[in-house]
């Protein structure tokens, strides 16, 4: 009678995780089909749109760089400026700077080398000399290897209202050759998109700060961005900070396209753990959520639940439940794509295959190998609530 009372209120269990997660694929996909890719810019006048100071954080050399920072110059945006931030005399991004400035002269452009240190995170440190010499009331904070469309800026300037104090960009990848960049792609597309299209759509806090478009005014009454610099995952807690004195913060419609030269699966792989432990630190409780929604323990769920409520063979539930997930993934990354893929349906299912098979593996790993992060130029000790300590630094230029 005990064993029945116990199997009743796992199987109650499993059918709540199941329903929550097939939920969370409809909203995502359906706020996506609403949300992304659709242009929605307004029809904003060019001469009353707000000037816009863009730093650029730069460490180190990849093959697209140049490429990369050429879309800055090119912008349909016309108050902008560009402030390039280095923290090192030596490191040979300096050339490719310096090649472009001269290349647009027209456009408004300083160089910040040194850096500033204001905390542990290698980032904000790299960024606070410019933060302090911008000139416009709007800054966009954007990594080094994110490429730009003409319009992109336009676009999160149309969503930036009366009430929204900061405009974010879902993360997503250009379409490059090689396994790496397309698992890369599938990862952004689908499983990383599903929950941060849910949270948007819920308006929880889910900003990935590699594109982020702010109010200074209000970061300065959170203290600016040197208020951060004791977390390594600055851009969720300046998010919090802005929330919590009552301002709202926009998804706007396009997705910010990374566009890496260096992509690697092990390099891949350990950024992901890296967010995962940061995660972690900062929600734990999150990794449960993750580690229940996720394919694979969904697919052991379903599979159980299935066989106890209707007896059918645990094999064929797994079979239909890895072929539909696998569809709705292709359907949410075909949105976000807003266009064909790059890539064949054959080498998504390989693709996609192994990243679901990667993904308990790395939630697992990010939990079991401590609390330590190699990040940049040093090793940092993560502590519970999200402020981290240098264990050591290290002179080597990592993009």
């Amino acid at each position: 009678m005990a064993f029945q009372c116990i199997s009743d209120y796992l199987v109650a269990v499993a059918v709540i995780s199941i329903c929550c997660t097939w939920s969370l694929h409809i909203a995502s996909f359906f706020w996506c089909h609403w949300k992304l890719n659709k242009n929605k810019s307004k029809s904003v006048d060019p001469s009353s749109q707000l000037g816009v100071s863009i730093i650029k954080p730069l460490c180190g050399v990849d093959p697209n760089l140049k490429a990369n920072l050429q879309t800055y110059f090119t912008l349909d945006c016309s108050h902008y400026e560009i402030l390039f931030c280095v923290q090192d005399e030596t490191d040979p991004c300096l050339k490719i700077v310096n090649e472009l400035r001269q290349e647009y002269p027209k456009i408004d452009s300083r160089l910040f080398i040194g850096g500033k240190h204001v905390g542990v995170n290698p980032k904000i440190n790299n960024m606070q000399p410019a933060y302090e010499a911008v000139n416009y009331p709007l800054v966009l904070i954007s990594d080094s290897g994110i490429q730009m469309r003409k319009d992109t800026l336009s676009n999160m300037l149309s969503y930036l209202t009366p009430r929204i104090a900061l405009v974010h960009q879902i993360p997503f990848a250009v379409d490059r050759p090689g396994f790496a960049a397309i698992k890369e792609k599938i990862f952004f597309g689908s499983f990383h998109a599903r929950p941060y299209l849910t949270a948007d759509f819920l308006g929880v806090n889910c900003v990935n700060g590699m594109s982020c478009l702010v109010r200074k005014n209000v970061l300065d009454d959170c203290g600016g961005i040197q208020a951060f610099g004791c977390y390594l995952a600055e851009d969720f807690f300046i998010t919090k900070a802005i929330m919590e004195r009552g301002w709202k913060i926009s998804l706007c419609s396009l997705p910010a396209l990374q566009n890496s030269g260096l992509s690697q699966v092990p390099a891949f792989h350990d950024r992901i753990i890296r967010w995962t432990k940061l995660r972690f630190a900062m929600i734990p409780h999150t990794i449960l959520m993750e580690l229940i929604s996720d394919c694979v323990v969904q697919g052991i769920i379903t599979a159980f639940t299935v066989q106890e409520l209707f007896g059918i063979n645990p094999g064929i539930t797994c079979v239909v439940h890895f072929l539909v997930w696998s569809i709705i993934d292709w359907l949410l990354l075909r949105s976000i794509q807003n266009g064909p893929l790059p890539f064949s349906v054959l080498t998504y299912v390989l693709a996609w295959s192994c990243q679901t098979a990667s993904a308990p593996v790395l939630l697992i790993k990010a939990v079991v190998t401590g609390n330590t992060i190699t990040w940049k130029n040093g090793n940092f000790r993560v502590r519970w609530g999200g402020k981290v300590e240098e264990i050591s630094s290290k002179k080597v230029l990592i993009p």
